[in-house]
């Protein structure tokens, strides 16, 4: 039995969020009030592969709060297909949303990264 490909174990579990006001840590509320589902397919991680090279899990890993463009740039990229550009996206960031923004993209990388052999193992996958 071959090893499975990482894309075979991706999950598909998304993060729901409400731009505007913060609700709940799963939520964020940005300035227009719409709700988004951030989550990171296979068009997404190729856009932040032509963005970062084969740095991408690097630097989604170093979703912290302190890069405002990493964070402006990554919730663009899992927000490209409602059409906004990426100034649009980050006008709808402001410092009182910021944590649950980032919150929610901590939460959706990892909802989203293929799990690893050891994680495989003890989860019995």
């Amino acid at each position: 039995m071959s090893k499975p490909t990482k894309a075979e174990i991706m999950k598909d579990e998304g993060v729901k969020v409400v731009l505007g006001k913060v609700n709940k840590p799963k939520k964020v509320e940005l300035a227009d009030g719409k709700e988004y589902e951030i989550k990171f397919d296979l068009n997404s991680l190729c856009t932040l592969q032509d963005k970062f090279g084969e740095d991408v899990f690097t630097a989604l890993s170093g979703i912290d709060g302190s890069d405002f463009k990493l964070i402006r740039t990554i919730l663009f990229v899992v927000l490209e297909h409602e059409g906004l550009t990426e100034k649009e996206v980050g006008s709808l960031i402001d410092m009182s949303n910021m944590p649950s923004v980032v919150e929610a993209l901590s939460m959706a990388v990892h909802n989203s990264a293929p799990e690893n052999e050891e994680t495989q193992t003890e989860s019995g996958k």
